[in-house]
């Protein structure tokens, strides 16, 4: 017997016991919700959402939401607790690299590492812990692990994004009120192979000049829930973070620009390698500026960190203009040349 005509033969034997095998088998059991849910996300594909809301919004809030976006589609696998290193091979990892080039320099993140005074909070069916905090002088980030524990929760999430928390935060030791600039990122487990079903990286980002003199920050989460109401675990998860003090290479403040034909005069100009913040005046009333975008980094052999490059924060009144950039990589600041507002230069002190 030839080998195409045993193989028909093979084939139709085989078919007909798997029929009998289903017949005389019992109803196989309706698929369970998490398992229709997880077909549907196999099916459909799943775009990992990032979070950026608090406890009281505020429109500078959202800044830090897009630079930490972009630091968690790298792999945190293997990552030492603290000292910097996650984030280093976060930024590393970047797409932004090639586009920083030579501007940009990760071995300072090494020496910016905070101290996790508590590796975990763990309680009600959820554990959350700190993985790496560093801090620049006036930003900070703090990158942790999220684990839900309850089976039941899982089961009522329609997919992992519809994770939410009724407050969230990080803010220096003591305080009530976030700062002006505070960002929350979370990605799930559906596109980590090095997570496990349930488990989430948050990074926690904040803006403060209060960062400079160093001191401890809480990092909090309160009462997690699925965006339906269908589900909630209750409590409080708080870990704090010291931050040690960093010097800011600063500009000489009463240094005149022009904006859109509006005359302005630096008030504050500080730089350090994850951002750059900006306070102005006008001695002109009605200030009303709507492109901002000549703004830039000038490096000393002529490389320019454009606003495009950045996340850029506007915050202005009748007569002061608050900017902020928060760079995508960070910078070696003390190559920076100066900073480039309406194509005028802003000189730093040396």
């Amino acid at each position: 017997m030839d080998g195409p005509v045993f193989d028909a033969m093979l084939k139709t034997a085989l078919e007909e016991a798997l029929r009998q095998d289903l017949e005389e088998a019992p109803p196989a059991p309706r698929p369970s919700r998490r398992h229709r849910r997880r077909m549907r996300l196999l099916l459909d594909g799943y775009d990992n959402r990032e979070t950026g809301c608090g406890w009281r919004c505020r429109p500078a809030r959202w800044l830090a939401v897009v630079v930490i976006a972009a630091l968690l589609t790298g792999t945190a696998a293997g990552y030492a607790l603290g000292g910097g290193g996650l984030f280093q091979r976060m930024f590393e990892e970047s797409d932004w690299a090639a586009r920083y080039g030579g501007a940009a320099d990760t071995d300072q993140l090494l020496g910016m590492g905070g101290d996790l005074n508590a590796a975990a909070a763990e309680r009600n069916g959820l554990r959350f812990e700190l993985l790496d905090a560093v801090s620049d002088g006036q930003f900070a980030m703090v990158c942790g692990r999220l684990t839900i524990q309850d089976r039941y929760f899982l089961e009522q999430m329609e997919s992992p994004g519809d994770l939410s928390f009724k407050e969230w935060g990080m803010l220096r030791w003591g305080e009530t009120e976030l700062p002006v600039s505070c960002g929350l990122s979370v990605n799930s487990w559906v596109n980590r192979p090095e997570l496990e079903e349930g488990q989430y990286y948050l990074v926690f980002s904040v803006s403060d000049v209060a960062l400079s003199e160093g001191g401890q920050y809480e990092v909090r989460l309160r009462d997690a829930f699925c965006h339906g109401g269908s589900a909630e675990l209750t409590g409080d998860w708080s870990m704090s973070v010291t931050f040690r003090p960093a010097a800011l290479r600063t500009g000489t403040p009463e240094q005149v620009c022009r904006i859109a034909g509006r005359t302005l005069i630096l008030d504050r100009l500080s730089i350090s390698p994850l951002a750059l913040n900006m306070e102005l005046h006008t001695p002109e009333p009605g200030l009303e500026l709507e492109d901002i975008s000549s703004l830039a980094v000038r490096m000393e052999d002529g490389t320019l960190i454009i606003r495009e490059d950045c996340v850029l924060g506007v915050t202005q009144s009748e007569s002061n203009l608050r900017l902020t950039l928060e760079f995508q990589m960070p910078l070696n600041v003390e190559r920076v040349d100066c900073v480039l507002i309406g194509g005028q230069p802003l000189y730093l002190e040396k």
